[in-house]
């Protein structure tokens, strides 16, 4: 079966073999024990049929013959009480070697689902911004949920499938010593046995793969929807919501039902016609040879196991073809990341406070042919609160992602102290960055660990004091449990301004250089806009802030104002004094 593996089934194989390499050498060499030790305890089972019958030794076949000089020379009779101890000493250790082998394999089958999720997640976190923002985020949670268990399980019926042919082999050899033709016939058998079913195979792992793009589009699906669903369920639009998530569903059931009709077909099929064969072979050799009948019974049983291994054999295989699916799924997505990992960053560790200022100078970017920003000078000077405003779709987020370095100018520079923000290593000056989005980023989690994002060496006091700096220490101090208090789903069981204040305390916390907010007030009613504004005022004195919005507010309180509009960016003001 192996020289005849398409190339993805070929890839499948190949990458875990390489993957683990030590374990699957353990593995086999373990399979082959428990083949050998199978084939022993069955060829004794010759002549224990042919001593219990009272069969002379001149009488006995050459495999009695055989496993009698083997108990002679290590001093043992060729007695039924020491054939019987032979053949349960021999399927007793078959026993010890495959569970020995199958534990090696579900070590194995766990290990490759964390690697699978590990090495996903690690590549993802290094990709770049325009990978994420190109991809479902469901897409990302299906495979590291369904696809990765799905792969590992494909991984577990691939090294079944190889334990089977394993054991075919030896049983092939114990038959042809005994008999090459029933050997010759078995495999024939079995050979068309396996190529008559062979489109059943295909058919599971065509479902396989349907399975895995119908799970994870039901998944990207629900995980846009299911944030969403308050205003969904308020204004009733259910009815509009349901049937896509019902197609996706349904689409997925019909994959199911695919794989299981390939599945069930095959092993309703395999013994019926395994059964024949068998009959039609006992048939004509009872009929037209003089085989001595314990003979015919051992090279039945044999002929039965060497078939049964093929078909077992394709089984194994036809449930790896679909966890196939699932590993080429995840596998691309790895790939994906993987290319898309951010280009290498400058070598100089940025500074630990804005002494200067922040300056983009002749700053241009563009997605694709589509032009955002263009020649963009702007000045932020140290312990300034600089508001950026303009229409939905101007630029504001861009440059922001700028100047976090999650994107990359096509043309100028951004200055810090002066010097290329391209120098600094990207880490080092993201790691002085306090970052406040739109859409907050909230756990169903205690007040502390929303702060800390579980940073557990930031002590106590210092998540107090950015609860102070955020204007939120004195609802906090109110909480039933204080810093220990669960906050609900996605902050459910806080306001909106209490949940920004918390975010604003999560960016505060680490001291940054630099405190940006994207759009962080839009959300919230004038008055909570006033108070938040207020405290924002009140924080550049300990950082300088950037604040991009279109809420009148926030202009009031900046020192300088700039606006984006058409890919070009003019100051307002200079300062509230101005």
């Amino acid at each position: 079966m192996a020289v005849m593996l398409r190339p993805t089934a070929r890839r499948f194989f190949d990458y875990f073999a390489s993957a683990y390499p030590a374990r699957t050498v353990r593995m086999i060499f373990l399979f082959v024990g428990a083949g050998l030790a199978d084939g022993v305890g069955i060829a004794g089972l010759l002549p224990v049929l042919e001593l219990s019958l009272g069969q002379t030794a001149a009488e006995q076949s050459d495999i009695s013959q055989a496993v009698g000089s083997v108990l002679n020379a290590i001093g043992l009779p060729t007695t039924l009480p020491v054939l019987l101890g032979v053949v349960v000493s021999a399927i007793s250790l078959k026993g010890v070697f495959k569970w020995l082998a199958m534990r090696e394999a579900g070590f194995v089958t766990a290990r490759v689902g964390m690697d699978l999720r590990l090495r996903l997640i690690r590549s993802v976190m290094r990709a770049d911004w325009e990978f994420f923002v190109s991809r479902p985020t469901g897409h990302f949670s299906n495979a590291i949920s369904s696809e990765a268990h799905r792969a590992a399980m494909g991984y577990r019926e691939a090294c079944a499938a190889l334990a089977g042919l394993i054991q075919v082999t030896v049983y092939a050899g114990f038959v042809v010593l005994i008999s090459w033709q029933v050997a010759l016939a078995a495999l024939v058998a079995g050979g068309a046995i396996l190529f008559a079913l062979r489109k059943l195979v295909t058919a599971a792992r065509h479902a396989g793969v349907e399975q895995a793009r119908t799970m994870r589009d039901l998944v990207a699906r629900l995980t846009e929807a299911l944030p969403g669903i308050k205003p969904v369920k308020s204004m009733a639009r259910e009815p509009f919501l349901l049937p896509l998530l019902e197609r996706e569903t349904e689409g997925y059931n019909t994959a199911q039902r695919k794989q299981v009709a390939a599945v069930e077909s095959m092993l309703a099929s395999q013994e019926p016609i395994l059964v024949a064969v068998l009959a039609i072979g006992l048939g004509l050799t009872l009929s037209f040879t003089s085989t001595p009948f314990p003979s015919v019974l051992v090279l039945a049983f044999l002929f039965w196991r060497l078939v049964g291994g093929l078909n077992q054999s394709q089984h194994r295989y036809q449930s790896m073809s679909t966890g196939e699916g699932a590993f080429l799924s995840i596998e691309a997505l790895i790939w994906a990341a993987e290319k898309a990992e951010e280009a290498e960053s400058g070598r100089l560790l940025a500074p630990d406070q804005i002494v200067d200022g922040v300056e983009f100078h002749g700053v241009s970017f563009s997605y694709g042919d589509h032009q955002v920003l263009h020649d963009v000078q702007i000045e932020i000077p140290s312990g300034q609160f600089v508001a950026i405003v303009g229409p939905s779709g101007s630029g504001k987020t861009t440059l922001v992602d700028l100047l976090t370095g999650l994107l990359t100018p096509a043309a100028g520079q951004i200055l810090v102290d002066g010097v290329d923000l391209a120098k600094f290593d990207r880490q080092s000056w993201r790691e002085g960055l306090g970052y406040v989005p739109q859409e907050l980023l909230l756990f169903h989690d205690s007040i502390r660990r929303n702060v800390t994002l579980g940073n557990d060496s930031i002590p106590d006091d210092e998540v107090e004091h950015a609860l102070r700096a955020a204007g939120a220490w004195p609802f906090v101090l109110c909480l039933p449990d204080v810093l220990d208090h669960t906050i609900g789903e996605r902050g459910g069981k806080l306001s909106g301004g209490q949940r920004q204040r918390i975010a604003i305390a999560r960016a505060l916390v680490e001291r940054p250089r630099l405190l940006i907010l994207d759009e962080a007030t839009t959300a919230l009613d004038p008055e909570t806009e006033a108070a938040i504004c207020q405290t924002l005022t009140e924080l550049k004195k300990e950082v300088t802030i950037v604040a991009i919005s279109h809420q009148a507010a926030m202009r009031e309180v900046a020192d300088i104002v700039y606006e984006v509009e058409g890919g070009s960016v003019r100051q307002l003001s200079a300062g509230r004094s101005a």
